[in-house]
């Protein structure tokens, strides 16, 4: 479970600092990802999605517009069809680099938590060719008791978050 891996933080203490990048992270198809939260707009309970004829891209309504809905448990195990669903728990609404909605839509609560900087590299080109790397930038590893725990990152990470 997702939470077991990030304990819970109080937010009013969590302090800025430079070195740090603010991340919403979730848990799909066995490997955990991140946004910036510098990029997140919302995270709503999940509305009806309509399917596309690509079926890890669908359509949903946010107060009034349509948002692009994109399907990664669909990308990442597109043999799996009872994964590649797309009614989900939560919708994770971003803003894309034209200004648009898009939403990722997931069956868990994200947990939201501060990587170090340090602790970020980018993906070698090559590793970026199979998934699950094909849709990430970077990785963080994060050390932990029993070996290490690789978030990838979607979009660019920056301190600003």
């Amino acid at each position: 479970m997702l939470n077991s891996h990030f304990p819970p933080q109080r937010l009013s203490h969590i302090t800025s600092d430079v070195n740090l990048l603010k991340v919403l992270v979730f848990e799909m198809a066995n490997h955990f990802f991140a946004l910036p939260i510098s990029v997140i707009f919302k995270v709503i309970n999940c509305p009806p999605i309509t399917d596309t004829t690509d079926s890890s891209l669908g359509i949903t309504d946010f107060e009034g517009e349509t948002v692009t809905v994109v399907n990664l448990a669909q990308k990442l195990s597109p043999q799996n069809s009872a994964t590649g669903r797309m009614q989900k728990r939560f919708l994770i609404l971003s803003q894309t680099r034209q200004g648009e909605l898009c939403g990722i839509p997931i069956d868990n609560s994200p947990a939201l938590i501060e990587l170090p900087m340090d602790n970020i590299r980018p993906l070698p080109l090559s590793a970026r060719q199979v998934s699950p790397l094909s849709i990430a930038t970077h990785v963080a590893i994060l050390p932990k008791s029993e070996g290490s725990l690789k978030i990838f990152l979607l979009g660019n990470p920056t301190a600003n978050g």
